[in-house]
């Protein structure tokens, strides 16, 4: 793999009554921190609403790697993508069964 090329890139459905959706976005970029661009992000697209966000989009004052959750932002430990894939899709699912 390169840089640019796209490691993964999912968009689907949590929640039809609720109308929220995943997108899972990396690509390979050894200028960022853990050797990828990415953004994990749970929304509801008819709401405008954004739920929980994992990325490392921006440089940041709270660290390299950043949870979003509503209009908090916090630093996360990344132990490589399948790792956060894995733990942004637990928390994904835990926050659903809240809702």
């Amino acid at each position: 793999m390169a840089d640019g090329d796209v490691v993964l890139d999912r968009n689907f459905e949590v929640d039809a009554e609720e109308g929220t959706r995943v997108q899972l976005f990396a690509v390979e970029n050894s200028r960022k921190p853990g050797g990828y661009h990415y953004r994990f992000q749970y929304y509801a697209p008819d709401e405008g609403e954004q739920i929980l966000r994992y990325d490392n989009a921006h440089d940041s004052d709270i660290g390299p790697h950043h949870r979003h959750e509503g209009d908090e932002g916090t630093d996360i430990e990344f132990n490589g993508l399948h790792d956060h894939v894995a733990c942004f899709r637990r928390e994904v699912f835990q926050i659903n069964a809240r809702r």
